[in-house]
This record gives C-alpha cells, sequence and structure tokens, in this order.
C-alpha cells in the first residue's frame, strides 16, 4: 500500500490542498498512508504544499501545519523520507543494473504464436541489435555450445530459462535476458525480461505491441533500445548507436529466419552448410547487407576469394543500412579484401577497437593482417588481446601460435596450439600448426596424428596439401603429386574450386624451381583452366615466368596490376616477384634486384598465394647471375633463418643448394662443400630423375 513515487505523494498533497479549501473533511483517501496522519488531527484550517515550486505563502502554511500537528506529521515524515531514499535508491539501482564488464546470456525466445517463423529468428535479431551497445556484452555462441558440452547436452539444445540458468551459474555469467512473443487477437505482445542470475532479481523489462506480424522486428528494436537503458548505457550512447532494428538486419521475417539457420550452422563450424541459407536470404531480400557480409566471410574462411571479393563488394555497397559494429565489419573486409587498401583496413580495424574495446575480432583481424605483413611482434599483440577478450574460439589461439611459429619460437608455439586443443578449441587451423611443428621436429607419430585427426572433416584436403609438401621437402615428388591430386579431388568435391586451383599453381611452382619446365607450364594452364582466380593467377604467372614463357607470366602480370591497381601486398610483392623472373629470363639480373626492392617490406609476411619467401629466392637467383656471391649467400640464408616461415616444400633444400652455388661464387670452397652436403643429405632419398638434382651432384664432384 506504499506511495510508489514521490509523483504520488504531492498528487495526494494536492488533494488535501483542494478539500481544505473547499471545506470539506481534510481526510484523503483511507488506502493511502497520508490519510492516517490527516485523521490523528482536527482538519487545519490552511491549505499545505510541500512542492518545490509553490509560492512562499503556502512554505508558510506548512511550516504552521508542521508546528500545531507535531506527532501526526512526523509520522508521515518519516514515511515521505523513507519513500524518497527508496526512490532514489531503486532509481540508482536500475542504472547500475550492469557494469561494462558484466556478461548477458541470450536465452532462446517462448514462442506461443504458433509460427514457426519467429523460431530462432527473434532471438538472433536481438543478439544483433544488442550487439550494437559498446556497453553491453552478450555471450557468444561458441562459449554457449561449449558450456553445453561440458554440461553433457547437446551443444545445439534450445536455451530455455532453466539451461539458461544452469549456464550462468557454471560460467559465471551476471545476467539473463529471456524474451517472450504471444498473440493477442490480430496483434503480438513482446515483451524482454533481464534477471540477475545469482539472484533471480529482475534488472529491467520491456514489453511492446506489435499492430502485425510486419511490425514486429520493429516494436522488438523499441524494446531492446530501452532495455539498454534500463540496464545501465548511457543516453549518449544509446542515441548515437540505435540503428533501427529492420534497417540493420531486414524487414523480412522469412529472410531473418534463413540467415538465422545460416548463423546456426556456422555456430557448428559448417562453413559449407550456411551457403546456401544466407544465399536463400538475400533472394528473399536483396538489400539485406549482413547476409552478403556472411557470404564474403565464408567464401574468405574457405579459401574461395572470388565469391568472397562478389559478395564483400555488395555488402559495402549497402554498409550504410546496417548497425555500427556490422558497418566496421563490412568495411574493414572491403579493404582487406576487395581493394587490398592495408592503411585503411587498419584504420578500420583501430576504429572499431575504440568504438567496442571488448570486441575481440578488430584484435584477432588485425593479427591476421600482421602476419600478412610480416609484422610478426605485433600479430602476436594483437593475438593476446584477442585471446583475453575471448579465449572460447580457435582464431586467437591460431593467430597467436603462427606468431611464435614465424619468430621460430616453436615451444611457445607448441604450448599454444597444445592448450587450444586441451581447452577444446580444435579447429583445423589448430592442427595444421601441429603438423607443421611435428615436421620441423621430424616427428613421423606427431604428423600422423594430425592426419588422422582431419580424416573425414573439412579440413583433409589442406592436411593432403601438408602432406605433399613434406614429400617435396624430401625430393619425393611422384609421392607428393599423388597427395595433391587426392587433396584438389576432395577439395573440388566439398565446391572448394578455388582451393583446388591455387594447389595445383603451386604444383606448377614447383615443377618449374625443379627444372621440369614442360610440366611447370602445362600445370600452370591447368590450375588456370579450374579457376582463374587472382589468387591461382599471380601463383601461375611466377611458375610460367620461373618456366620461361615470359609472354603469357608479362599478360598476367598486367591484368592483375589493371584489375587490383590499390592492393598494397599485390602491388608491392607479388607483382614485383613476377616481374623480378620475367627479367632473369630475359637477362636483366640487375633489374630484377631493382624490382624486388619493394617486396622486401613484406617478404617474411603470409597470406593466400604467398610469395613473400619467392621474392627472397628470386633475388638470390639474381645476385647469382650478377656473380655476386655473397649477396647471393644473404638471401639464400634469410630463408634458412626463418625455417617457421617455410617449413614445407622444396624452398628450404633450394636455398642450401643455392648456398652452395653462391660460396662457390665467392671462392668459399668449404662452404660450398657443406651446403651441397645439406642439400643431397635432405634429397638421399628424393626421386634420382629430377634436374636440379643431377645438376647439384655434378656441381658437387667438381668441386671435390
Amino acid at each position: 500500500l506504499r506511495y510508489q513515487s514521490a509523483a504520488e505523494l504531492r498528487a495526494d498533497l494536492k488533494r488535501l490542498r483542494r478539500d481544505t479549501d473547499s471545506g470539506k473533511s481534510a481526510a484523503v483517501n483511507a488506502a493511502t498512508p497520508l490519510a492516517t496522519a490527516a485523521a490523528a488531527a482536527p482538519a487545519p484550517t490552511s491549505a499545505a504544499s510541500v512542492a518545490a515550486t509553490d509560492s512562499s505563502s503556502d512554505t508558510r502554511i506548512v511550516v504552521g501545519v508542521l508546528k500545531r500537528h507535531k506527532a501526526g506529521v512526523a509520522t508521515m515524515l518519516a514515511a515521505v523520507a523513507l519513500l524518497l531514499a527508496a526512490a532514489v535508491f531503486w532509481q540508482f539501482r536500475s542504472a547500475q543494473a550492469l557494469t561494462e564488464s558484466d556478461f548477458i546470456l541470450l536465452t532462446d525466445f517462448v514462442n506461443t504464436t504458433g509460427d514457426s517463423v519467429f523460431d530462432g529468428t527473434l532471438k538472433q535479431a536481438l543478439a544483433i541489435k544488442l550487439e550494437e551497445s559498446p556497453f553491453l556484452n552478450i555471450v557468444p555462441d561458441q562459449r554457449v555450445r561449449e558450456a553445453l558440452r561440458l554440461m553433457d547436452r547437446s551443444p545445439d539444445q534450445r536455451i530455455t530459462g532453466t539451461v539458461g540458468q544452469e549456464i550462468c551459474l557454471r560460467e559465471n555469467i551476471k545476467a539473463m535476458m529471456t524474451g517472450q512473443i504471444a498473440p493477442l487477437g490480430s496483434r503480438y505482445v513482446l515483451t524482454l525480461s533481464a534477471v540477475n542470475c545469482a539472484t533471480g532479481d529482475s534488472l529491467a523489462r520491456e514489453q511492446v505491441e506489435a499492430e502485425s506480424k510486419e511490425e514486429v522486428l520493429s516494436a522488438l528494436g523499441s524494446a531492446a533500445s530501452r532495455l539498454r537503458g534500463k540496464l545501465g548505457e548511457s543516453l549518449a550512447s544509446i542515441e548515437a548507436l540505435d540503428t533501427p532494428l529492420e534497417q540493420a538486419t531486414t524487414t523480412s521475417l522469412e529472410a531473418l529466419k534463413a540467415f538465422t539457420l545460416g548463423a546456426e550452422q556456422r555456430a557448428k563450424g559448417i562453413e559449407e552448410e550456411s551457403i546456401p541459407l544466407f544465399k536463400r536470404a538475400i533472394e528473399l531480400d536483396p538489400n539485406f547487407a549482413v547476409a552478403y557480409a556472411r557470404l564474403g566471410a565464408v567464401y574468405g574462411n574457405m579459401g574461395e576469394w572470388e565469391n568472397a571479393i562478389e559478395y564483400k563488394k555488395k555488402a559495402f555497397q549497402l554498409k550504410d543500412r546496417v548497425s555500427e559494429p556490422e558497418k566496421l565489419y563490412i568495411t574493414a573486409h572491403y579493404y582487406g579484401t576487395v581493394t587490398g587498401e592495408i592503411d585503411k583496413e587498419v584504420e578500420t580495424y583501430q576504429l572499431w577497437k575504440r568504438t567496442y574495446p571488448r570486441d575481440w575480432t578488430p584484435p584477432n583481424n588485425l593479427a591476421v593482417l600482421y602476419g600478412d605483413t610480416g609484422e610478426h611482434d605485433k600479430r602476436i599483440e594483437e593475438a593476446r588481446a584477442a585471446l583475453r577478450l575471448e579465449p572460447n574460439y580457435p582464431f586467437p589461439y591460431a593467430n597467436l601460435g603462427f606468431g611464435y611459429l614465424d619468430l621460430n619460437r616453436f615451444a611457445e608455439a607448441k604450448a599454444v596450439f597444445e592448450d587450444a586443443v586441451a581447452q577444446g578449441r580444435d579447429d583445423t587451423v589448430i592442427h595444421i600448426g601441429l603438423y607443421i611443428l611435428a615436421f620441423l621436429e621430424m616427428n613421423q607419430e606427431a604428423m600422423q596424428r594430425q592426419v588422422d585427426w582431419a580424416k573425414g572433416k573439412p579440413g583433409e584436403a589442406v592436411m593432403l596439401s601438408l602432406q605433399a609438401g613434406a614429400a617435396e621437402y624430401s625430393g619425393k615428388l611422384q609421392e607428393a603429386g599423388k597427395l595433391q591430386q587426392r587433396s584438389m579431388q576432395l577439395a573440388r568435391r566439398l565446391g572448394r574450386v578455388e582451393n583446388a586451383a591455387r594447389t595445383a599453381a603451386f604444383q606448377a611452382l614447383t615443377e618449374a624451381s625443379l627444372g621440369n619446365y614442360q610440366n611447370a607450364r602445362r600445370q600452370a594452364e591447368a590450375a588456370l583452366a579450374i579457376a582463374p582466380a587472382s589468387n591461382v593467377q599471380k601463383i601461375a604467372a611466377l611458375a610460367l615466368a620461373w618456366a620461361g614463357d615470359v609472354a603469357r607470366a608479362q599478360a598476367l602480370a598486367d591484368d592483375l596490376g589493371q584489375r587490383f591497381p590499390t592492393d598494397t601486398l599485390l602491388n608491392a610483392r607479388a607483382l614485383p616477384t613476377i616481374r623480378a623472373a620475367i627479367e632473369i629470363q630475359r637477362g636483366n639480373p640487375a633489374r630484377a634486384v631493382e624490382l624486388l626492392e619493394t617486396a622486401s617490406l613484406y617478404e617474411l609476411g603470409g597470406g593466400p598465394g604467398n610469395l613473400g619467401r619467392a621474392s627472397i629466392y628470386i633475388r638470390g637467383q639474381a645476385y647469382l647471375r650478377l656473380g655476386k656471391g655473397d649477396e647471393a649467400a644473404l638471401e639464400f640464408q634469410k630463408i634458412l633463418d626463418h625455417p617457421g616461415l617455410a617449413a614445407l616444400g622444396p624452398l628450404r633444400p633450394f636455398a642450401h643448394l643455392g648456398l652452395a652455388r653462391a660460396h662457390a661464387l665467392a671462392g668459399d670452397t668449404a662452404g660450398a662443400r657443406r651446403a651441397y652436403q645439406d642439400f643431397l643429405a635432405l634429397w638421399k632419398d628424393a626421386d634420382p630423375d629430377i634436374p636440379i638434382l643431377q645438376e647439384a651432384k655434378a656441381e658437387y664432384a667438381q668441386l671435390r
């Protein structure tokens, strides 16, 4: 029966004033605490008001009343004081319902409408809306799935309120948000409730009505925005970052349903199966920007770069229709994949980090970028930041592990990869790292464990390529060729056509480096026939240049330069490498060295279709043709000093051979002899008919 607000108290005091002015009884509604205090004394002869804006005469009257009726009014004042204190307390408590470090678990909506289009869809829409807030932290799907697995439940289990409570307690999550949609005639009622997981206390609640099915998303967005304020986010933050939900997603519930199903497949780690669902979402709403962005990301993760470029370009054209985090996501990926402008990509990720400092995506993607540019110390720094923010995904582990691997810090890399496996963060990229480390240790048993893990998984094709690289390192080219063919067949069966083409292009490059020029030219053209994508084209162009088909290599390089004029790594690293190989074939090694000056900035970096270490090797070859043995030796030694960057394939054995030739050219017979012996020891079991092996044996015999 107590007053629920100071406004109610003021209203009763005003009624008291009105009644006494008209000569009526001073009694007020007997259901209010004020009535008891008023009835305890004779009716006052003057009116009273406690409003701060009332006149000074009214204030004097109130003082007079208080003096005459001390006993009754004292009780009233005590009640009023408690009421006001409670009002302030509850208002403060509501404003501080959550802090910036607290997490919120979203449960599945309770849908009593009988319409399945709302199942999963409203939760997905709510997540997109709340993730727009830099204040709120939504528990990622991966963390929820991992918690369910540890609870011996299916990771696909529906998150009811009861299950959500268990997850919260297990994961020490502060709050849980539940949602409900119910029919009300032709309308719909949506209810959002946030509760404290530990106490069950209500933190905030919103209820809205939608006039029709088409208005449900708009109503949900409005409710979510108001809820953000009740949970503690500032008004300025909400006003700055509050994109209408139907604009941030789609006006079509059916399109959002398809998108939600695609997102669920991705959460399970099944990238390929999400593709038709995201495409269906786009068919239903051609302006669904986030669906284009997710498709671009899926194709990028699969190594299908031409498709990734297509969808990321379309998402960028629609970026003004999305929420702020999605806009940053789309913009960064556009610069990273479509235009290749590294400076703008870095700038976007830095802005993303400042706007959403608790989002792990920007530091994680910056780590990938720094790995591509060869800035491995920065890669490690960003990967550590991503891992602190989100330890439930494998990608920060992978970035950190490969950062250590590329810097030859093998023990630290191994510890990171093994920790990822121990924590249940299994992914193909983690096992790739473990395979490379096992190869560097020449631990056949450990290598086989990674191969066995990949069998029957989408990563099996990649693992077959790694096995082929291990065979190439030892000069077992026939074995390597069979493994690469199996890898290509499996990749094509999985729909990863560009991956298959890239494998064929690298085969051509290997053949060219071995001196099998006819095979190299044939294999390069076969790769381009499979998929003439840019990442295939640049590898094939280098193979053709090395194999002596200068005109074809030049045409491919010129086409790439015209199509991607702003791509930093293409124009600074890949194209100079191809053109340097062309100049060597033309008998201009000095020009080749000049062309490779820009490549030196990024030659220790990775990335799809990476030609970084190839640029070092070709520079070494140019110095050999210039008769500069000491300079050539420095280049080949650079490859040998970074085994983590060139663990598999024939490049490191070739660096030993190049070093032998450089020492011989410089007159260092002893050094040349050691380097020849190193190469021949690595290739002691190699296929005997390889041209470069026969040349090396002849050169070593003459040296002795």
